[in-house]
Protein backbone atom coordinates (compact mmCIF):
# COMPACT_ATOMS: atom_id res chain seq x y z
CA UNK A 1 0.00 0.00 0.00
CA UNK A 2 2.75 2.35 0.88
CA UNK A 3 4.32 1.80 -2.80
CA UNK A 4 0.97 2.66 -4.08
CA UNK A 5 0.72 5.75 -2.28
CA UNK A 6 4.34 6.81 -3.39
CA UNK A 7 3.42 5.89 -6.94
CA UNK A 8 0.45 8.34 -6.95
CA UNK A 9 1.92 10.77 -4.87
CA UNK A 10 4.45 12.20 -7.41
CA UNK A 11 7.32 10.73 -5.60
CA UNK A 12 7.10 12.18 -2.54
CA UNK A 13 8.67 10.48 -0.13
CA UNK A 14 9.03 12.53 2.77
CA UNK A 15 5.36 12.10 3.18
CA UNK A 16 4.97 8.72 2.02
CA UNK A 17 7.48 7.53 4.39
CA UNK A 18 6.37 9.64 7.26
CA UNK A 19 4.30 6.49 9.11
CA UNK A 20 0.86 8.45 10.51
CA UNK A 21 0.41 10.55 7.07
CA UNK A 22 0.75 7.09 5.08
CA UNK A 23 -1.72 5.44 7.67
CA UNK A 24 -4.24 8.16 7.17
CA UNK A 25 -3.30 8.25 3.11
CA UNK A 26 -3.95 4.62 3.24
CA UNK A 27 -7.55 5.48 5.31
CA UNK A 28 -8.50 6.97 1.74
CA UNK A 29 -8.72 3.76 0.12
CA UNK A 30 -11.99 1.97 0.25
CA UNK A 31 -14.67 5.06 0.33
CA UNK A 32 -15.18 4.59 -3.54
CA UNK A 33 -16.49 1.00 -2.88
CA UNK A 34 -19.71 2.64 -0.96
CA UNK A 35 -20.58 4.91 -3.67
CA UNK A 36 -20.24 2.50 -6.41
CA UNK A 37 -23.32 0.73 -4.66
CA UNK A 38 -25.70 3.31 -6.21
CA UNK A 39 -24.57 2.26 -9.19
CA UNK A 40 -25.87 -0.94 -9.28
CA UNK A 41 -29.07 -0.34 -7.41
CA UNK A 42 -32.37 -2.07 -8.59
CA UNK A 43 -33.78 0.88 -10.37
CA UNK A 44 -30.43 0.93 -12.52
CA UNK A 45 -31.42 -2.63 -13.40
CA UNK A 46 -35.30 -1.27 -14.33
CA UNK A 47 -33.48 1.36 -17.02
CA UNK A 48 -31.01 -0.41 -18.14
CA UNK A 49 -33.03 -3.37 -18.75
CA UNK A 50 -35.65 -0.85 -20.96
CA UNK A 51 -32.88 0.21 -22.78
CA UNK A 52 -31.03 -3.07 -23.92
CA UNK A 53 -34.41 -5.06 -24.54
CA UNK A 54 -36.20 -1.58 -26.67
CA UNK A 55 -33.18 -0.54 -28.73
CA UNK A 56 -30.14 -3.27 -28.36
CA UNK A 57 -26.83 -1.22 -27.80
CA UNK A 58 -27.80 1.94 -29.03
CA UNK A 59 -28.44 3.29 -25.93
CA UNK A 60 -24.61 1.96 -24.04
CA UNK A 61 -22.81 4.94 -24.59
CA UNK A 62 -25.61 6.72 -22.32
CA UNK A 63 -24.51 5.04 -19.36
CA UNK A 64 -20.98 5.44 -20.19
CA UNK A 65 -21.47 8.91 -20.32
CA UNK A 66 -23.36 8.71 -17.26
CA UNK A 67 -21.20 7.26 -15.57
CA UNK A 68 -18.19 9.78 -16.32
CA UNK A 69 -20.75 12.38 -15.66
CA UNK A 70 -21.00 11.30 -12.49
CA UNK A 71 -17.56 10.14 -11.58
CA UNK A 72 -16.77 14.45 -11.96
CA UNK A 73 -19.56 15.05 -9.23
CA UNK A 74 -17.84 12.65 -6.75
CA UNK A 75 -14.53 13.38 -7.36
CA UNK A 76 -15.26 17.04 -6.76
CA UNK A 77 -17.07 16.30 -3.33
CA UNK A 78 -14.37 14.67 -2.43
CA UNK A 79 -11.80 17.58 -2.89
CA UNK A 80 -14.39 19.51 -1.37
CA UNK A 81 -14.08 17.23 1.75
CA UNK A 82 -10.40 16.81 1.72
CA UNK A 83 -9.97 20.69 1.05
CA UNK A 84 -12.04 21.71 4.01
CA UNK A 85 -11.89 18.60 6.45
CA UNK A 86 -16.04 19.04 7.00
CA UNK A 87 -18.85 17.19 4.78
CA UNK A 88 -21.51 18.69 1.84
CA UNK A 89 -23.81 18.34 4.76
CA UNK A 90 -21.91 20.27 7.54
CA UNK A 91 -20.49 23.02 4.78
CA UNK A 92 -24.15 23.77 3.43
CA UNK A 93 -25.82 24.19 7.13
CA UNK A 94 -22.47 26.27 7.71
CA UNK A 95 -22.12 28.43 4.76
CA UNK A 96 -25.60 28.26 3.06
CA UNK A 97 -29.10 30.08 4.00
CA UNK A 98 -30.82 28.39 6.62
CA UNK A 99 -34.30 27.93 3.91
CA UNK A 100 -31.58 26.68 1.38
CA UNK A 101 -29.83 24.50 3.79
CA UNK A 102 -33.09 22.75 5.01
CA UNK A 103 -34.75 22.12 1.93
CA UNK A 104 -31.22 20.57 1.11
CA UNK A 105 -31.78 18.39 4.33
CA UNK A 106 -35.22 17.12 3.43
CA UNK A 107 -34.44 16.61 0.01
CA UNK A 108 -31.51 14.51 1.33
CA UNK A 109 -33.90 12.43 3.74
CA UNK A 110 -36.39 11.84 0.77
CA UNK A 111 -33.53 10.41 -1.39
CA UNK A 112 -32.50 8.15 1.83
CA UNK A 113 -36.34 7.09 1.79
CA UNK A 114 -35.96 6.37 -2.10
CA UNK A 115 -33.48 4.17 -1.88
CA UNK A 116 -34.95 2.33 0.67
CA UNK A 117 -38.16 1.94 -0.87
CA UNK A 118 -36.14 0.47 -4.36
CA UNK A 119 -34.08 -1.78 -1.86
CA UNK A 120 -37.53 -2.95 -0.47
CA UNK A 121 -39.01 -3.80 -3.55
CA UNK A 122 -35.80 -5.11 -5.72
CA UNK A 123 -34.89 -7.68 -3.14
CA UNK A 124 -39.01 -8.45 -2.93
CA UNK A 125 -38.92 -8.89 -6.45
CA UNK A 126 -35.94 -11.46 -6.65
CA UNK A 127 -37.59 -13.13 -3.66
CA UNK A 128 -40.43 -13.87 -5.83
CA UNK A 129 -38.84 -14.72 -8.70
CA UNK A 130 -36.56 -17.39 -6.44
CA UNK A 131 -39.13 -18.57 -4.01
CA UNK A 132 -42.43 -17.80 -5.33
CA UNK A 133 -42.61 -15.24 -1.47
CA UNK A 134 -45.60 -13.00 -2.71
CA UNK A 135 -44.33 -9.45 -2.50
CA UNK A 136 -45.78 -7.74 0.87
CA UNK A 137 -44.03 -11.22 2.37
CA UNK A 138 -40.34 -10.26 0.26
CA UNK A 139 -40.55 -6.81 1.64
CA UNK A 140 -40.73 -7.87 5.08
CA UNK A 141 -37.87 -10.11 4.60
CA UNK A 142 -35.65 -8.46 2.68
CA UNK A 143 -36.93 -5.78 5.72
CA UNK A 144 -35.11 -8.47 8.01
CA UNK A 145 -32.14 -9.08 6.30
CA UNK A 146 -31.22 -5.27 5.83
CA UNK A 147 -31.11 -5.76 10.04
CA UNK A 148 -28.93 -9.11 9.30
CA UNK A 149 -26.33 -6.80 7.24
CA UNK A 150 -26.43 -4.29 9.90
CA UNK A 151 -25.68 -6.67 12.73
CA UNK A 152 -23.00 -8.15 11.00
CA UNK A 153 -20.87 -4.59 9.77
CA UNK A 154 -21.76 -3.91 13.93
CA UNK A 155 -20.91 0.14 12.80
CA UNK A 156 -17.24 -1.03 11.74
CA UNK A 157 -16.31 0.74 8.62
CA UNK A 158 -13.94 -1.74 7.29
CA UNK A 159 -16.53 -4.43 7.82
CA UNK A 160 -19.00 -1.99 5.81
CA UNK A 161 -16.47 -2.27 3.09
CA UNK A 162 -15.85 -5.89 3.02
CA UNK A 163 -20.32 -6.61 2.79
CA UNK A 164 -20.50 -3.99 0.38
CA UNK A 165 -17.33 -5.71 -1.48
CA UNK A 166 -18.82 -9.11 -1.46
CA UNK A 167 -22.26 -8.04 -2.37
CA UNK A 168 -20.79 -6.20 -5.63
CA UNK A 169 -18.61 -9.13 -6.35
CA UNK A 170 -21.60 -11.63 -6.31
CA UNK A 171 -23.19 -9.27 -8.75
CA UNK A 172 -19.89 -8.88 -10.98
CA UNK A 173 -19.51 -12.30 -11.10
CA UNK A 174 -23.55 -13.11 -12.10
CA UNK A 175 -22.81 -10.52 -14.85
CA UNK A 176 -19.55 -11.90 -16.12
CA UNK A 177 -21.68 -15.24 -16.57
CA UNK A 178 -24.74 -14.41 -18.16
CA UNK A 179 -22.74 -12.13 -20.49
CA UNK A 180 -20.87 -15.85 -21.08
CA UNK A 181 -24.42 -17.62 -21.52
CA UNK A 182 -25.81 -14.27 -23.59
CA UNK A 183 -22.00 -14.14 -25.90
CA UNK A 184 -22.92 -11.60 -27.43
CA UNK A 185 -21.71 -10.28 -31.27
CA UNK A 186 -18.69 -7.41 -29.86
CA UNK A 187 -19.15 -6.10 -33.21
CA UNK A 188 -22.84 -5.24 -32.80
CA UNK A 189 -22.06 -4.47 -29.42
CA UNK A 190 -19.45 -1.45 -31.21
CA UNK A 191 -21.71 -0.34 -34.26
CA UNK A 192 -24.79 0.04 -31.04
CA UNK A 193 -22.36 2.34 -29.56
CA UNK A 194 -22.29 4.87 -32.43
CA UNK A 195 -25.67 4.41 -33.66
CA UNK A 196 -26.93 6.56 -30.11
CA UNK A 197 -28.63 9.55 -31.85
CA UNK A 198 -30.98 7.30 -33.36
CA UNK A 199 -31.91 5.67 -30.14
CA UNK A 200 -32.25 9.45 -28.75
CA UNK A 201 -34.07 10.60 -31.97
CA UNK A 202 -36.61 8.10 -30.50
CA UNK A 203 -39.10 9.41 -27.88
CA UNK A 204 -39.19 6.39 -25.53
CA UNK A 205 -35.70 6.37 -25.89
CA UNK A 206 -35.06 10.09 -24.78
CA UNK A 207 -37.14 9.23 -21.77
CA UNK A 208 -35.14 5.94 -20.87
CA UNK A 209 -32.32 7.53 -21.68
CA UNK A 210 -33.03 10.85 -19.06
CA UNK A 211 -33.69 7.49 -16.51
CA UNK A 212 -30.32 6.08 -16.90
CA UNK A 213 -29.16 9.40 -16.07
CA UNK A 214 -31.24 9.63 -13.02
CA UNK A 215 -30.68 6.41 -12.01
CA UNK A 216 -27.02 6.91 -11.98
CA UNK A 217 -26.01 9.85 -10.14
CA UNK A 218 -27.51 9.16 -6.50
CA UNK A 219 -27.78 12.87 -3.90
CA UNK A 220 -27.09 10.63 -1.14
CA UNK A 221 -23.81 9.30 -2.38
CA UNK A 222 -22.49 12.62 -2.68
CA UNK A 223 -23.03 12.92 1.40
CA UNK A 224 -21.75 9.89 1.72
CA UNK A 225 -19.06 10.25 0.13
CA UNK A 226 -17.88 13.90 1.47
CA UNK A 227 -18.89 12.43 4.95
CA UNK A 228 -16.86 9.33 4.90
CA UNK A 229 -13.73 11.08 3.58
CA UNK A 230 -13.82 14.18 5.59
CA UNK A 231 -14.00 11.67 8.71
CA UNK A 232 -10.64 9.73 7.65
CA UNK A 233 -9.46 12.99 6.57
CA UNK A 234 -8.75 13.82 10.48
CA UNK A 235 -5.37 14.22 11.57
CA UNK A 236 -4.08 14.53 8.13
CA UNK A 237 -1.02 17.54 7.64
CA UNK A 238 -2.06 20.33 5.61
CA UNK A 239 0.76 19.30 2.95
CA UNK A 240 -0.43 16.06 2.57
CA UNK A 241 -3.84 16.87 1.33
CA UNK A 242 -2.90 17.21 -2.48
CA UNK A 243 -1.94 13.17 -2.08
CA UNK A 244 -5.19 12.30 -0.21
CA UNK A 245 -7.17 13.90 -3.50
CA UNK A 246 -5.15 12.04 -5.76
CA UNK A 247 -5.67 8.78 -3.63
CA UNK A 248 -9.54 9.64 -3.01
CA UNK A 249 -9.78 10.00 -6.89
CA UNK A 250 -7.93 6.79 -7.84
CA UNK A 251 -9.98 4.63 -6.11
CA UNK A 252 -12.98 6.55 -7.03
CA UNK A 253 -12.22 5.79 -10.58
CA UNK A 254 -11.41 2.28 -10.38
CA UNK A 255 -14.64 1.26 -8.28
CA UNK A 256 -16.68 3.36 -9.98
CA UNK A 257 -15.30 1.64 -13.18
CA UNK A 258 -16.48 -1.69 -12.18
CA UNK A 259 -19.87 0.02 -11.28
CA UNK A 260 -19.61 1.24 -14.99
CA UNK A 261 -18.89 -2.08 -16.49
CA UNK A 262 -21.74 -4.01 -14.22
CA UNK A 263 -24.22 -1.56 -15.86
CA UNK A 264 -22.72 -1.87 -19.07
CA UNK A 265 -23.08 -5.94 -18.98
CA UNK A 266 -26.89 -5.58 -17.54
CA UNK A 267 -27.90 -3.24 -20.72
CA UNK A 268 -25.41 -5.67 -23.38
CA UNK A 269 -27.17 -9.21 -21.17
CA UNK A 270 -30.26 -7.37 -22.19
CA UNK A 271 -29.57 -6.45 -25.92
CA UNK A 272 -28.14 -9.72 -26.69
CA UNK A 273 -31.08 -11.91 -24.42
CA UNK A 274 -34.34 -9.86 -24.70
CA UNK A 275 -33.80 -7.45 -27.86
CA UNK A 276 -35.62 -9.39 -30.59
CA UNK A 277 -37.43 -12.07 -28.48
CA UNK A 278 -40.91 -11.37 -29.26
CA UNK A 279 -42.00 -10.31 -26.02
CA UNK A 280 -42.62 -7.05 -24.82
CA UNK A 281 -39.88 -6.52 -21.67
CA UNK A 282 -41.57 -4.17 -19.52
CA UNK A 283 -40.79 -5.43 -15.78
CA UNK A 284 -38.18 -7.10 -14.42
CA UNK A 285 -40.34 -10.16 -14.15
CA UNK A 286 -40.75 -10.27 -17.80
CA UNK A 287 -36.75 -9.81 -18.40
CA UNK A 288 -36.60 -13.09 -15.61
CA UNK A 289 -38.79 -15.03 -17.77
CA UNK A 290 -36.84 -14.45 -21.02
CA UNK A 291 -33.79 -14.56 -19.71
CA UNK A 292 -34.95 -18.18 -18.68
CA UNK A 293 -36.13 -18.90 -21.98
CA UNK A 294 -33.52 -17.98 -24.10
CA UNK A 295 -30.43 -18.14 -21.98
CA UNK A 296 -31.82 -21.38 -19.20
CA UNK A 297 -33.04 -21.81 -16.34
CA UNK A 298 -29.74 -21.69 -14.72
CA UNK A 299 -28.89 -18.25 -15.94
CA UNK A 300 -32.79 -16.74 -14.56
CA UNK A 301 -31.73 -18.23 -10.92
CA UNK A 302 -28.27 -16.32 -11.22
CA UNK A 303 -29.78 -13.01 -12.58
CA UNK A 304 -32.35 -13.24 -9.44
CA UNK A 305 -29.64 -13.63 -7.12
CA UNK A 306 -27.50 -10.17 -8.03
CA UNK A 307 -30.84 -8.56 -8.05
CA UNK A 308 -31.24 -9.59 -4.15
CA UNK A 309 -28.03 -8.43 -3.60
CA UNK A 310 -27.60 -5.26 -5.93
CA UNK A 311 -31.09 -4.40 -3.66
CA UNK A 312 -29.03 -5.87 0.05
CA UNK A 313 -25.89 -3.77 -1.07
CA UNK A 314 -27.69 -0.16 -0.62
CA UNK A 315 -28.83 -1.03 2.77
CA UNK A 316 -25.36 -0.40 4.71
CA UNK A 317 -24.74 2.89 2.46
CA UNK A 318 -28.22 4.34 3.01
CA UNK A 319 -27.78 4.30 6.47
CA UNK A 320 -24.28 5.77 6.59
CA UNK A 321 -25.68 8.66 4.38
CA UNK A 322 -28.38 9.27 7.11
CA UNK A 323 -26.08 9.33 9.62
CA UNK A 324 -24.23 11.93 7.68
CA UNK A 325 -26.80 13.61 6.41
CA UNK A 326 -28.20 14.15 10.86
CA UNK A 327 -25.12 14.96 12.04
CA UNK A 328 -24.11 17.48 9.55
CA UNK A 329 -27.91 19.56 9.21
CA UNK A 330 -27.82 18.42 13.31
CA UNK A 331 -31.60 16.99 13.04
CA UNK A 332 -32.13 14.04 15.03
CA UNK A 333 -28.01 13.38 15.25
CA UNK A 334 -28.16 11.54 18.28
CA UNK A 335 -29.82 8.95 16.06
CA UNK A 336 -27.89 5.25 16.16
CA UNK A 337 -27.35 3.68 13.31
CA UNK A 338 -30.04 0.96 14.04
CA UNK A 339 -32.70 3.30 15.33
CA UNK A 340 -32.19 5.52 11.97
CA UNK A 341 -32.16 2.30 10.19
CA UNK A 342 -35.65 0.75 11.80
CA UNK A 343 -37.17 4.39 11.02
CA UNK A 344 -36.57 4.60 7.48
CA UNK A 345 -37.21 1.33 6.68
CA UNK A 346 -40.95 1.35 8.77
CA UNK A 347 -41.52 4.73 6.57
CA UNK A 348 -40.48 3.13 3.55
CA UNK A 349 -41.53 -0.70 4.12
CA UNK A 350 -44.97 1.11 4.96
CA UNK A 351 -45.32 2.82 1.70
CA UNK A 352 -43.95 -0.48 -0.02
CA UNK A 353 -46.78 -2.17 1.38
CA UNK A 354 -49.34 0.40 0.65
CA UNK A 355 -48.69 0.85 -3.02
CA UNK A 356 -48.46 -2.84 -3.28
CA UNK A 357 -51.77 -3.17 -1.77
CA UNK A 358 -53.06 -0.41 -3.91
CA UNK A 359 -52.56 -1.79 -7.08
CA UNK A 360 -52.86 -4.98 -6.27
CA UNK A 361 -49.27 -5.79 -6.73
CA UNK A 362 -49.24 -5.81 -10.37
CA UNK A 363 -46.93 -3.29 -11.03
CA UNK A 364 -44.07 -3.39 -8.19
CA UNK A 365 -41.38 -2.36 -11.01
CA UNK A 366 -43.62 1.22 -11.17
CA UNK A 367 -41.99 1.86 -7.55
CA UNK A 368 -38.30 1.42 -8.55
CA UNK A 369 -39.46 4.40 -11.07
CA UNK A 370 -41.19 5.99 -8.48
CA UNK A 371 -37.87 6.14 -6.60
CA UNK A 372 -35.60 7.38 -9.33
CA UNK A 373 -38.02 9.89 -9.49
CA UNK A 374 -37.50 11.18 -6.25
CA UNK A 375 -34.11 10.77 -6.41
CA UNK A 376 -33.83 12.76 -9.80
CA UNK A 377 -36.19 15.29 -7.81
CA UNK A 378 -33.95 15.82 -4.97
CA UNK A 379 -30.49 15.77 -7.21
CA UNK A 380 -30.63 19.28 -7.53
CA UNK A 381 -30.46 19.73 -4.12
CA UNK A 382 -27.03 18.37 -2.91
CA UNK A 383 -25.23 19.53 -6.72
CA UNK A 384 -26.10 23.18 -6.65
CA UNK A 385 -24.39 23.43 -3.10
CA UNK A 386 -21.51 21.35 -3.83
CA UNK A 387 -20.72 23.57 -7.33
CA UNK A 388 -21.29 26.89 -5.23
CA UNK A 389 -19.27 25.73 -2.55
CA UNK A 390 -16.52 24.34 -4.63
CA UNK A 391 -16.23 27.34 -6.40
CA UNK A 392 -15.77 29.42 -3.11
CA UNK A 393 -11.91 30.97 -2.63
CA UNK A 394 -12.32 31.33 0.84
CA UNK A 395 -13.56 28.10 1.80
CA UNK A 396 -11.23 26.11 -0.79
CA UNK A 397 -8.18 27.61 -0.72
CA UNK A 398 -5.94 26.60 -3.13
CA UNK A 399 -8.22 24.20 -4.12
CA UNK A 400 -11.24 26.24 -5.24
CA UNK A 401 -12.77 25.14 -8.42
CA UNK A 402 -11.94 27.81 -11.10
CA UNK A 403 -11.75 28.32 -15.15
CA UNK A 404 -12.91 25.59 -17.30
CA UNK A 405 -13.39 23.12 -14.72
CA UNK A 406 -15.94 25.40 -12.57
CA UNK A 407 -17.92 26.15 -15.86
CA UNK A 408 -18.03 22.56 -17.00
CA UNK A 409 -19.33 22.07 -13.54
CA UNK A 410 -22.02 24.61 -13.39
CA UNK A 411 -23.13 23.85 -17.20
CA UNK A 412 -23.59 20.01 -15.83
CA UNK A 413 -25.64 20.81 -12.97
CA UNK A 414 -27.87 23.35 -15.09
CA UNK A 415 -28.06 20.64 -17.39
CA UNK A 416 -29.07 17.85 -15.13
CA UNK A 417 -31.60 20.26 -13.48
CA UNK A 418 -33.59 21.15 -17.08
CA UNK A 419 -33.01 16.89 -17.96
CA UNK A 420 -35.13 16.34 -15.19
CA UNK A 421 -37.31 18.78 -14.86
CA UNK A 422 -38.37 17.43 -18.79
CA UNK A 423 -38.60 13.69 -17.56
CA UNK A 424 -40.87 14.98 -14.07
CA UNK A 425 -42.79 16.72 -16.60
CA UNK A 426 -43.22 14.03 -19.23
CA UNK A 427 -44.32 11.55 -16.09
CA UNK A 428 -46.88 14.06 -14.67
CA UNK A 429 -48.30 14.01 -18.29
Amino acid sequence: MTGFIYAISGGNAALAQDARTSANLRRMVGSGILVAVGYIDPGNWATDIAGGSGFGYGLLMVVITSAFLALGFQVLVSRLALATGQDLATLTARHLSPRLAKAAWLAGEAAILATALAELIGGAIALRLLFNLPLIAGVAVTGIGTFAVLAMTRGNADRHERVIALLLSVVALSFIFLLFKANPAWTEVAQGVTETGKALRDPQGFLIALGILGATLMPHNLYLHSGTLAQRAQGLPQQARGMAMRVARNDTIVSLGVAMLINAAIMIVAAASLSGSGMVVSSLDDAHAVIGHTLGIGAAVVFAVALYAAGQSSTITGVLAGRILSQGFQVGSNWSDRRRALMTRVVAGAAAVGLLAFTGGKDPDGLLVLSQVILSLALPFALGPLVVLACRKRLMGAYVLRGAWAWAAIGATVGIIVLDGYLLLDLVA
